[in-house]
């Protein structure tokens, strides 16, 4: 019997957390034809000895949704082995989308998920207003990864209630028309629905985002709405909306309730100034499951940075003293900055968080642009104050404005410690999630995880299972989102595969690029050791070699569940 596709003498890693075993994997018409031995020859063959064939490794939370439509390789997640990647998290989709406003939608995804608006006016491709629309358009698209779309509160609330949706809580007639839109949008193929609370998301001019502005009762609702559908999945972050972090899961539990779905909860990491929280956190999940609630904590196998420069100070955005520079023109932010009743109100809040007088990852100077401040390059704020002799926030305020607002600081604040970390995503009920890859693009690029997983956490630290690890990323996210024929390598499912060097595999460290539309720069990391992956049986990275993104045909589609 003749296949597409033959890999011979790999170590098979199906996704299911089963031992793995050497032998052979054949492909037909886009799905998996054979697993250990295969009869027959391929049209291609592939030799995987000494290399690792895992099914395709999906990435459960990223912000691809606007650059897809200029970008539709999803650079730089494909590059990692990632064949499928969940959008539309945290409340923040494309569509559904009037003309009248896209602007705002474009403003809010600037301010609160770091991206560059002269790049999205430039690139993004407006052929679409409707949920479906915008799958559609997707699906014309050469997409080198597979596509499972959530549908977003934040871009509902706006479809519906336009302006009024960052002022005022929902009309009873306005929540049925959203619910409408949540069940159409279900039904167009949506893998579920996403929300935010989080007191970090924050549009232009500081405005809480569309979602903030909603009672319980609103999303409740509407959760139970896409409940009703008898699928999906509830994507929430609620960080920073109640005054104790355990206490948060209470709501998580509310919400599981009220859909009778699984949620996946976004808001689990260590934090080095409550070492013990996510134990507790965790315990609270633990009891949830008792109760028949499935809560699935996300959590990343990274320390959470942030890079930043103060034209955009996104990690200070939670602060109300920061107010007072957002709601100010760009032109008048030097005068704040230097001004000293500003900066004493700041020192007195945010210049007494872990930010600033943290010892595990306190704020570093990253990159200064004029020569004559490079000495500063790569040290603490603490430092370069101690070499100055001046006061750290001085110090801090003093330095950026003599690089007229362009140094970038490196932030470091959460998942800093190892074990801690490891303790929340290798937890049964977790997911590895929290890339928020293709956005903050100008703060960091954490879309290797999978790279980091595999490199740093198997072979390095062997603090998990080349299995186990292989399921973390294919077969749990698959089962959690609903992915039914992802995530696994067995006869008949999609030909979703990534073979890779165990011995080589590695994140790099991040660097800058300038392949925006608008020619600006992003963050991106390059890995090492994947070797092959083929999305839908199509190949995309070939004996490690990535393809011009011209050179591949459409291999991934929009998973409409």
């Amino acid at each position: 019997m003749a296949h597409d596709l033959v890999i011979r003498g790999g170590f098979i890693v199906d996704g299911t957390g089963a031992p793995g075993q050497r032998g052979d994997l054949a492909v037909s018409g886009g799905r998996v034809a054979e697993v250990g031995q295969v009869s027959g020859r391929g049209a291609r063959e592939v030799d995987a000895e000494g290399l690792v064939v895992a099914p395709g490794f999906i990435d459960p939370h990223t912000h691809y949704d606007a650059q897809l439509t200029w970008d539709p390789t999803a650079s730089c997640t494909s590059w990692h082995g990632v064949t499928t990647i969940v959008t539309g998290n945290c409340g923040f989709t494309m569509a559904p989308c009037r003309p009248g406003d896209r602007m705002t939608v474009m403003k809010m995804l600037e301010y609160v998920e770091g991206m560059s608006l002269l790049a999205m006016e430039q690139g993004i491709q407006w052929e679409f207003e409707t949920f479906r629309e915008y799958l559609d358009a997707l699906d014309r698209r050469p997409l080198w990864v597979n596509v499972a779309p959530l549908i977003g509160h934040s871009a509902v609330r706006q479809f519906v209630m336009g302006e009024a949706a960052w002022e005022r809580a929902a009309t009873d007639d306005e929540l049925a028309r959203m619910a409408a839109e949540v069940r159409l949008a279900m039904a167009e193929g949506a893998v579920g629905f996403s929300t935010t609370t989080n007191m970090n998301h924050v549009g232009d001019r500081g405005r809480p985002v569309p979602s903030r502005l909603a009672t319980d009762h609103e999303i409740d609702h509407l959760v139970s709405v896409m409940g009703d559908t008898g699928r999906g999945i509830v994507e929430a972050t609620i960080g920073g909306s109640r005054p104790d972090r355990v206490a948060e899961v209470d709501r998580y539990m509310q919400l599981a309730r009220a859909a009778r779905r699984p949620v996946t909860m976004v808001s689990v990491r260590h934090n080095p100034a409550r070492p013990e929280e996510h134990r507790q956190i965790l315990a609270r999940v633990e009891a949830a499951w008792r109760e028949g609630l499935h809560l699935h904590p996300q959590g990343t196998c990274s320390p959470l940075t942030s890079t930043f420069t103060l034209m955009n100070g996104f990690v200070f955005g939670r602060y109300p003293v920061w107010r007072r520079v957002l709601e100010a023109p760009v032109s008048g932010w030097r005068a704040i900055l230097a001004d000293p009743a500003f900066r004493a109100d700041f020192r007195r809040t945010v210049g007494r968080t872990a930010l600033f007088n943290g010892d595990v990852a306190p704020l570093r100077v990253k990159r200064v642009v004029k020569p004559d401040l490079a000495r500063f390059g790569g040290s603490t704020v603490v430092e370069m104050a101690r070499e100055t002799g001046a006061d750290v926030i001085d110090a801090f305020f003093d330095l950026a404005l003599a690089d007229d607002l362009r140094t970038e600081f490196l932030a470091a604040t959460m998942n800093t410690d190892a074990s801690a970390v490891a303790e929340i995503f290798l937890h049964p009920t977790a997911v590895l999630g929290l890339s928020d890859a293709g956005a903050h693009i100008t703060m960091f690029s954490e879309a290797g995880q999978t790279s980091q997983l595999l490199g740093h956490w198997v072979r390095e630290r062997k603090a998990v299972s080349l299995e186990a690890a292989v399921r973390l990323i294919t077969g749990a996210p698959a089962e959690i989102f609903g992915l039914r024929d992802r995530g696994r390598l067995a006869p008949g499912l999609a030909a979703d595969i990534t073979i890779f060097d165990p011995a080589a595999i590695a994140c790099h460290e991040e660097e800058i690029v300038h392949d925006m539309p608008d020619g600006g720069p992003r963050y991106i990391s390059r890995a090492s050791g994947i070797q092959w992956s083929f999305v839908n049986g199509t190949p995309i990275i070939q004996d490690g070699r990535m393809p011009e993104p011209h050179a591949v045909r459409s291999a991934g589609r929009v998973l409409r569940a």
